[in-house]
């Protein structure tokens, strides 16, 4: 019955996180999910994306065909360099604001994007590991070990957003110098937005499901 009791308080100070998580996955699958399966509308002045890229280059930045990221259309690998932006194979033959929209956000990486040290990444793994690991087998470290590994996965996510607003925001400024008509342009926005709502989701999917650990931990 205690373990029961911890568990229940647990859930009730966590109540505000795993209703936000619910609300985010379930736009992501009514609302979000199905904006990025829809195509948008011509954007003025573009023949294809393919004729954008020049020498496979956008803009200075090498392009590659493959599929890479969770968009579903493209993503953007830092590495030597500047980057290097992967783009969906059929994306080369459309002429759609969605397709421009994605190309502009995953160039946009490589101008907004706050890199961080590969040691970085991996130091803040082994804190998510390393705290989870000692709540397991540390019962009397259990509340600070979960606090470690709540605090580094919060860091991680943060940093992934942040590099996603700050890609998006440069894309709407280079779409917004095109002068797109305004139903093409609210079409970017949409597109760009439905995109960053994924990602929230899924981060807080992540921060719930972190948080269950940590509770079952503590409780045990």
């Amino acid at each position: 019955m205690p373990y029961l009791e911890c568990l229940g308080a647990q859930a009730n100070a966590w109540a505000p996180m795993f209703a936000l998580a619910a609300a985010l996955l379930l736009a992501r699958l009514a609302v979000f999910s199905p904006r990025l399966r829809r195509v948008g509308d011509h954007a003025p002045g573009i023949v294809d994306i393919g004729t954008l890229v020049r020498r496979g280059r956008y803009r200075g930045i090498r392009v590659h065909t493959g599929l890479l990221g969770r968009s579903g259309g493209g993503g953007f690998l830092r590495g030597r360099g500047r980057g290097e932006i992967w783009l969906r194979s059929d994306l080369f033959q459309r002429s759609d604001v969605d397709a421009l929209a994605i190309l502009e956000h995953e160039r946009g990486h490589a101008e907004r994007d706050l890199p961080i040290p590969r040691y970085a990444r991996r130091a803040i793994g082994a804190l998510i590991v390393a705290g989870l690991g000692t709540a397991l087998f540390r019962r009397d470290l259990a509340s600070p070990a979960t606090v470690v590994a709540l605090t580094a996965y919060g860091l991680s996510a943060l940093a992934l957003l942040r590099d996603e607003v700050a890609a998006s925001e440069y894309a709407l400024r280079e779409l917004w110098t095109r002068d797109l008509p305004s139903p093409v342009w609210r079409q970017a926005l949409t597109r760009l937005g439905a995109a960053l709502g994924i990602y929230l989701a899924d981060a807080a999917f992540g921060a719930a499901a972190m948080a269950a650990i940590a509770s079952a931990l503590v409780c045990r």
